[in-house]
């Protein structure tokens, strides 16, 4: 079987000048361009008042990473969770008690609330043994003492 390997960083870019990447390289392009085809078309000073603001926003694309990521995607999920439409709703669900007839006249409900009814389940973060309670059957006592303080 043959054996391949595998790159390591994938996620580091290949620097082609110094420090600068393939990718930088291509954006501080485009002022480049912008400035040489103002040089032909406008004067010199407004040229120079177009191409700076163009550069400044072009070197921001090109070198600063907020929080390491690039600033292209930086500025797409800004604007995605900027103008993206949030609106959550909590739709209360309605609990209903449902009640079984045992004999003329008696009503049991089939789901206690209360302290009482969920005197199984409470932790009482007391050090007392439950097994010797349930042995002297004072467990009920107990925590109906508890529950009632």
């Amino acid at each position: 079987m043959k054996q391949f390997q595998v790159p390591q960083f994938i996620d580091v870019e290949d620097k082609i000048l110094g420090f600068v990447t393939m990718r930088q390289f291509f954006i501080m392009l485009i002022p480049l361009t912008v400035a040489g085809v103002l040089y032909f078309i406008l004067d010199i000073w407004l040229m120079l008042i177009i191409t700076l603001p163009v550069t400044g926003i072009a070197v921001v694309f090109a070198f600063y990473k907020p929080n390491g990521m690039k600033f292209s995607r930086f500025l797409g999920s800004f604007l995605s969770y900027t103008f993206k439409p949030r609106l959550y709703v909590w739709k209360r669900e309605e609990k209903t008690t449902s009640v079984e007839i045992l004999r003329e006249g008696e009503e049991k409900l089939k789901n206690p609330r209360g302290l009482k009814s969920k005197k199984g389940s409470i932790e009482t973060g007391s050090k007392v043994n439950e097994e010797e309670l349930k042995k002297q059957g004072g467990e009920s006592e107990y925590l109906d003492e508890i529950l009632n303080e």
